[in-house]
């Protein structure tokens, strides 16, 4: 029986765990352990994840024979407590239970995985480990997400590749090819690139998720025919020519991901272009897409540059798009995309997601979007008929928050950290020059007078009014174009909108879920506050709502 020397190796690091129970032992090394026989050999090696793509003729190891079984051992690494569901083409196992597309209550943490996989003969042959919970949607599982006790996937590399095996394995082919062409050199590759970028902007794109996120046709451009997507690096690409065209197919044969030119839109209607247009400008209802994107070969209205929008469809496989779009920082940290959809409902996240997919894959017959050509210097949002929500950092208020200016010249900001209204003003909306311009990231400006600073802590309460209310942002979503803020207090579902501004005033609007804890308004010195009818009595200087208020209106000012 043929036993790598790997085996060796590794049984002398190995953990042991019974089922369902990690026992932590020694460092957490990425990537997870296979165990994989064809019948007669047995080989035990690691990788960075357990996916794969491999045609009728190929295997999971140069030693085997195409028909194999393999199981994957190691930790799933959990951020976040919650309801999650792990799906492939294979059996799924957490801390011993099978969960394979089932819901699973998992606590935060290193959970014992294991996966079982056995290859069907005569066909190819798919395993993508993906999941998704109530904290992000659907998506390949991450190889930071991934670990074992037993061996570093780096060092087990080094074993698989000296393997002369007569069956072509593309996984191990496809490390051994990108380490040729020395990839990791510049690029982040399941690893940190060797050589160090003082600028971001000169720093090439991470490769990690390539598989996943480029077309074949053009990998072909950039790897083979060396094509320059971000024409204003210094570096300019190097990729290898033919020698680097077997590289195509085995960036989404490692990733699992399907072969060639993946998920696509069909051609869109000029309906369809132009409400993707709109997006795409810095007009009414745009989200400026072209101050950080080159467009028709036309740089980027601001000091950022990303790449030619009229070249993404091309270049990217739309669901990996709809995900970018959704929650750039998540799939990239650090990225200076902004995360325009996140906080929305997912269903008005797709819609607006899908028109600037449809939009894009007019591809080079686009138009130009309004503003492009326009001075770059006016960086002012504009109010008109119809309110703007603004995803944005501004002073005063945190990271997370949602600037709103409404038709009449009031605007507002809603703290999604807080879930409460922070401060209103009224005149012109915000300048987002530093938002939009040099590394990005800026604080937007008010450009009116603030009229309205609600004070410290959240005006509701749910239960003891003497404790602090805990909060949890849910989303908003547009009703009659206007946002409704979704957020929970200490776990009683909440709707905010306001519904009326006038000068010097806001008017909000309060929607609760059930609940049989008392709920109390806290009144605050400094604060005006007038309740539309009699909706409870007060006690000292706050309010308890008669049981079964589910709706009030209250005006608040600053006198």
């Amino acid at each position: 029986m043929f036993v790598p020397r790997i085996i060796g190796i590794l049984s002398l690091l190995a953990w042991s765990a019974a089922p369902g129970v990690l026992h932590a032992q020694g460092v957490l090394h990425p990537g997870l352990v296979a165990t994989a026989s064809d019948g007669q050999r047995t080989v035990k090696f690691a990788l960075p994840t357990p996916n794969f793509t491999l045609l009728e003729t190929e295997s999971i190891h140069p030693a085997l024979k195409p028909e194999f079984k393999v199981e994957w051992n190691g930790v799933l690494k959990l951020a976040r407590s919650g309801r999650h569901t792990l799906l492939a083409n294979a059996k799924v196992f957490v801390d011993g239970k099978e969960i394979q597309g089932q819901p699973t209550s998992l606590e935060a943490g290193e959970r014992a995985l294991r996966i079982e996989f056995t290859r069907k003969p005569g066909a190819t042959a798919r395993l993508q480990l993906q999941w998704e919970s109530e904290h992000f949607p659907r998506e390949p599982v991450p190889h930071t997400a991934l670990g074992n006790r037993e061996v570093n996937w780096t060092a087990s590399l080094r074993e698989q590749l000296v393997v002369n095996g007569p069956t072509p394995a593309p996984l191990q082919e496809f490390h051994r090819l990108a380490r040729q062409l020395k990839c990791n050199d510049c690029h982040e590759l399941y690893t940190a690139p060797i050589r160090a970028f003082t600028a971001t902007t000169e720093m090439p794109p991470p490769l990690t998720d390539a598989g996943n996120k480029l077309r074949e046709s053009w990998l072909t451009q950039v790897l083979v025919n060396n094509k320059r997507v971000r024409p204003w690096m210094k570096l300019g690409p190097e990729h290898g020519g033919e020698a680097a065209r077997p590289l195509v197919k085995l960036f989404a044969q490692q990733a699992g991901a399907e072969l060639g030119e993946g998920a696509t839109v069909a051609q869109p209607s000029p309906a369809q272009v132009a409400e993707g247009l709109k997006l795409f400008g810095k007009g009414e209802g745009g989200l400026g897409c072209i101050n950080c994107h080159d467009f028709a070969g036309h740089r980027s209205a601001g000091d950022l540059r990303g790449p030619d929008m009229t070249e993404m469809h091309a270049r990217v496989r739309t669901d990996w798009l709809l995900r970018w779009l959704r929650d750039p920082g998540r799939m990239q940290p650090g990225t200076a995309m902004p995360a325009f959809f996140s906080d929305l409902a997912a269903d008005q996240a797709h819609v607006k997601m899908a028109a600037i997919a449809r939009g894009l894959a007019a591809g080079k017959s686009l138009p130009l979007p309004e503003g492009l050509l326009d001075s770059p210097l006016d960086y002012r949002l504009v109010v008109r008929d119809e309110p703007v929500v603004f995803r944005t950092f501004i002073a005063d208020s945190s990271t997370r928050s949602i600037a709103v200016g409404l038709p009449g010249g009031v605007s507002y900001v809603f703290d999604a950290e807080q879930c409460r209204v922070r401060y209103a003003w009224s005149g012109e909306f915000l300048d987002v020059a530093k938002v939009w311009t040099g590394r990005g990231g800026g604080q937007a400006a008010v450009l009116g007078k603030k009229f309205f600073t609600a004070p410290l802590g959240h005006p509701l309460r749910v239960g003891s009014p003497d404790s602090e209310a805990t909060v949890k942002f849910r989303g908003y979503r547009l009703v009659e174009k206007f946002p409704e803020f979704d957020f929970e207090v200490n776990g009683v579902p909440v709707r905010q909108r306001v519904r009326k501004a006038g000068a010097e005033r806001l008017e909000w609007e309060f929607e609760l879920g059930e609940t049989r804890e008392p709920v109390w308004w806290m009144a605050s010195k400094g604060v005006t506050t007038t309740f539309a009818g009699n909706i409870g009595e007060r006690e000292n200087e706050r309010l308890r709502l008669a049981p079964g208020t589910r709706r009030f209106v209250v005006s608040v000012s600053n006198p």
